[in-house]
């Protein structure tokens, strides 16, 4: 599994998109026609939660810089600064797994 399906999958798992975005993801890839179509009826953060996982895909512009700190919120934020680190391999998957746990506990 490569650094940037690791990234997407982490962003397209976010607890309030994870049952919406299930059907469409691969063992390997993305069906992003269909997350655009489901994506229609979802609110505008989560909406760019799936464009930014498409531009991470894709490597084609799907949002705007601005919509991140705009448009999301503090934990949606996070999720994106976190899926940018692991599509540089900064750290694995399993460190942030470990991280969300803690934080659901301390909640």
């Amino acid at each position: 599994m490569n650094n940037e399906y690791v990234a997407v999958r982490h962003l397209l798992t976010a607890p309030r998109i994870a049952a919406r975005t299930a059907p469409f993801i691969g063992e390997e890839s993305f069906d992003f026609d269909a997350l655009a179509r489901e994506a229609e009826t979802m609110s505008g953060g989560e909406q760019l939660l799936v464009r930014i996982a498409d531009e991470l895909w894709s490597a084609e512009r799907r949002a705007g810089l601005w919509e991140l700190v705009r448009r999301l919120d503090i934990e949606n934020f996070e999720r994106v600064l976190q899926a940018l680190r692991l599509a540089r391999g900064a750290y694995s998957e399993s460190s942030v797994t470990a991280f969300l746990a803690e934080r659901r506990q301390a909640a």
